[in-house]
């Protein structure tokens, strides 16, 4: 009987250290919830030089231009107006620091970019990269003929060129800078093409509305 009570005795003394356990642990995942809230904070509530370190970070982060509907996925709460105030404070940011980066509005989104002041030295950079990635003048040609007739058929843009755009338009689709954007209602139901936020981001165009007008490639082109 002594060992039965002995016995006892001691799974008394333990049941408290497992309500010990349980309360620790509770406390632990307490905590966490905390933590969790406190970083899922709502946007509004974020002081705005941590709204700006956040929008700074997403911008260095993102590899293609950022639009305002991404950005509002990541941060959520966060209204249009807002992401443009927050965009003009990053802007404000670099500049009043002297930072070698600035916020363009490229292709329907923001990209983080360098300055016109340090191009020379991210040629010879990408130097080796630019060299295999260069259009030829036959590609530059088909392409400002559908960037500024678009959406055109490929038929159409041989007759403007006077040749066989084949392989041309083939390399263009292959680097992703023009696609087809439907079919002409003719017969045989030609596929018309056009240009892709690629080009505008390869040419640093906002839109296709930045294109400059034909008169003022005609002015460019005889030096007036």
């Amino acid at each position: 009987m002594e060992e039965l009570n002995d016995s006892n005795s001691a799974e008394a003394q333990e049941e408290p250290l497992l309500e010990d356990d349980g309360g620790h642990a509770q406390d632990e995942e307490t905590s966490d919830e905390r933590q969790g809230a406190a970083q899922a904070s709502p946007a509004a509530e974020l002081p705005d030089e941590q709204l700006r370190s956040i929008m700074e970070v997403l911008l260095l982060v993102s590899d293609r231009p950022l639009s305002v509907t991404k950005i509002q996925e990541v941060i959520e709460g966060l209204s249009k107006k807002r992401i443009y105030e927050v965009i003009e404070q990053v802007r404000t940011h670099f500049s009043d620091n002297g930072f070698p980066f600035q916020v363009r509005e490229v292709a329907n989104g923001y990209l983080l970019s360098t300055l016109p002041e340090y191009s020379h030295w991210v040629r010879v950079f990408y130097a080796p990269k630019l060299r295999t990635s260069k259009l030829s003048q036959a590609a530059l040609e088909t392409l400002a003929v559908i960037a500024y007739k678009q959406p055109i058929t490929r038929a159409e843009v041989e007759a403007i060129r006077g040749v066989n755009i084949d392989s041309t338009l083939r390399t263009l689709l292959e680097k992703r800078l023009v696609e087809i954007v439907g079919y002409k209602d003719v017969i045989g139901k030609p596929a018309t093409y056009g240009t892709t936020n690629d080009f505008l981001l390869q040419f640093g165009l906002k839109a296709l509305s930045d294109l400059p007008s034909i008169e003022e490639l005609r002015e460019m082109n005889t030096g007036s």
